[in-house]
This record gives structure tokens, C-alpha cells and sequence, in this order.
């Protein structure tokens, strides 16, 4: 049989078991509640509590009507108290999220031209015939689709940008030489005896840009400085020319649609920056205007001002 002095010791060390036990769970309980400390804090004025916690917030003002404010992550509730109404209400707070937006919808004017070369605008020879009026050469944009897509978790200063948009483009001839296909169906140009008062070429494509873009805050935080890049692709709609003749019997207008040659997809390069009410914008074609072999070697580009963003 086990004697007293077994008996006690025994009793002794559950005891110690027991304390040490105890003190353990009690350090665990204490270390928690120092994280939750530090991860709640509790802010207290004359007329309001304020509480913050991961994710969210609560708030209590004690004078006005709205005793209490929460927000969870991007939803925000306020509780509403009529105390003459004896009716307490719960709504939600719509608040505008402020998401990347870029700048691509909008209408576009600008002027055209070309390059025989990459960064040449001067035209050889046997494409002298394409010679523009550059200053009645008019370009016009309408980007009547946008999508943007942030790429900064939290921030809306960078991201990508596309859409939809249509291209207009008049190329305003400074010759006498009237457009059309020679015998081998190749883009080549009649001479006329008339006098020509306006001689163009039109054309009409659906745009669709890839852009990256940046913004950079300024005073004004709704307007923020921005300059974006990218590619973009274009596919034909139309073609036509336009030839206006001034002779004895009054001005006479000849239209036609016949193909000449111009490529059914283009793509290019463009830049964009603007600041406030300015906002420019460059674009130069990287594949010919005609199909290969069949036209003079000409790369349109064009440069101008967004007059409205959408």
C-alpha cells in the first residue's frame, strides 16, 4: 500500500501540473488579446466613438441622428434613429469607387500625311502623284467605346485601355492627277485637262486600340496628367474619291468607289497626353496604305487634339 508520504507527493505534483497548466493557457489568452489590441484601436471624442478593425470600421455619434456608421471593406451602412418617428432604419452608402479610367473615348481631330520611310515624309518620284495638301488633309476620330482595366491593386494610376472607335481620313490631293487603276489593276493616276478644284481620297476604318497609360496626380485630383501608348488595328468599312471640277458650265462633282488598292487591315503605333483641356495625340500606320506592290510605298500618320473625352 502506498504510504502517506507517496500519497503527498503525488498530490504535490499534480498540483504544480495544474498551476503550470494554468499559467500556460493564461500567457496564451494574454498574448491574443495583445494582438487584438493591436489590431482594434478605439478612438473617442465629446461627440462620436470610432472603432477600426482589419477589414472594417464602426462609428457611434452621440448627438446627431445618426447614432451609428459601419464599413465593411467597401460597404458602408449607416443605422438612422427618428426619435419622433420611433423607427430606427438601416441604408446603405453609395460612395463613388474610384476605378482607373483612361482616355480613349472621346472625338478626335487632327491632320494627315505620309512617309515613304520610317520618319520621311518626303515621297519619290513615281509616288509624287499622292502629294497632300497637308492643311486641308483633315483626320477625325470617334471613339464611341472604351474599356478600362487597373493594374494597380491599390491605386488607379496605371492601367490598360481599349475600345472601340471610327476612323475618318481625308487625304486632300495637291494635284490635278485623278486616282484610279492602270491596266495591270496596280493604283496609278489619270491626267485631266479640267481644272480640278478638289481632288481627295476618303477613307473609314473601325479602330481598336491597346493602350498603357499612366496618370500622374496633380492640384487638381480629378485631372490628372496622363500619357499613354500602345498599338492599334484598324479594318476597312469604305473607300472613295472625290473629285470637284470647275468648268464653263458651273462646278460638276464625280464620286466614285471603285477599289483602289487600299489595304482591307492596317495597324500602327500611337501616343496620347494631355493635361486638363489639352489633349494631343499622334498616330502613324507601321503597315502600308496599299496592298503590297499594287500602290506607291506610303505609311499615313497623323497628329491632333482630342476635343472631347466621353
Amino acid at each position: 500500500m502506498p504510504t502517506k508520504h507517496t500519497n503527498t507527493r503525488k498530490y504535490f505534483l499534480l498540483l504544480a501540473a495544474f498551476t503550470l497548466l494554468t499559467l500556460t493557457i493564461y500567457g496564451q489568452e494574454a498574448k491574443e488579446v495583445r494582438q487584438v489590441k493591436e489590431l482594434v484601436t478605439v478612438e473617442e471624442t465629446i461627440d462620436r466613438t470610432h472603432v477600426t478593425f482589419p477589414g472594417g470600421s464602426v462609428e457611434v455619434n452621440h448627438f446627431n441622428d445618426t447614432i451609428t456608421r459601419i464599413a465593411v471593406g467597401r460597404r458602408k451602412f449607416e443605422i438612422l434613429d427618428d426619435s419622433e418617428q420611433g423607427s430606427t432604419k438601416i441604408r446603405m452608402v453609395h460612395e463613388p469607387r474610384k476605378d482607373f479610367k483612361g482616355h480613349w473615348a472621346g472625338v478626335d481631330l487632327g491632320l494627315n500625311n505620309f512617309f515613304s520611310q520610317p520618319f520621311d515624309a518626303s515621297l519619290p518620284q513615281s509616288s509624287r502623284f499622292m502629294d497632300l495638301n497637308t492643311g486641308k488633309s483633315v483626320a477625325v476620330g470617334i471613339n464611341f467605346f472604351q474599356q478600362s482595366i487597373g493594374l494597380q491593386k491599390n491605386n488607379n494610376k496605371v492601367g490598360l485601355v481599349t475600345g472601340l472607335g471610327l476612323t475618318f481620313n481625308n487625304y486632300r490631293l495637291d494635284s490635278q492627277y485623278i486616282l484610279g487603276r492602270d491596266e495591270a489593276g496596280n493604283t496609278s493616276y489619270t491626267i485631266t485637262d479640267r481644272d480640278v478644284k478638289k481632288n481627295k481620297l476618303t477613307t473609314t476604318f473601325l479602330t481598336v486600340p491597346l493602350l498603357l497609360e499612366a496618370q500622374i496626380p496633380t492640384g487638381h485630383s480629378n485631372k490628372p496628367f496622363f500619357i499613354s501608348g500602345g498599338l492599334y488595328s484598324g479594318f476597312k468599312l469604305r473607300s472613295h474619291t472625290k473629285v470637284v471640277y470647275y468648268d464653263d458650265g458651273g462646278k460638276e462633282k464625280e464620286k466614285s468607289r471603285a477599289d483602289l488598292n487600299v489595304n482591307s487591315f492596317k495597324y500602327g503605333a500611337t501616343v496620347r497626353v494631355g493635361y486638363r483641356f489639352v489633349k494631343l495625340f499622334a498616330t502613324c500606320d507601321l503597315s502600308q496604305m496599299f496592298q503590297k506592290d499594287q500602290g506607291p510605298e506610303l505609311y499615313p500618320w497623323s497628329v491632333g487634339l482630342t476635343l472631347v473625352n466621353f
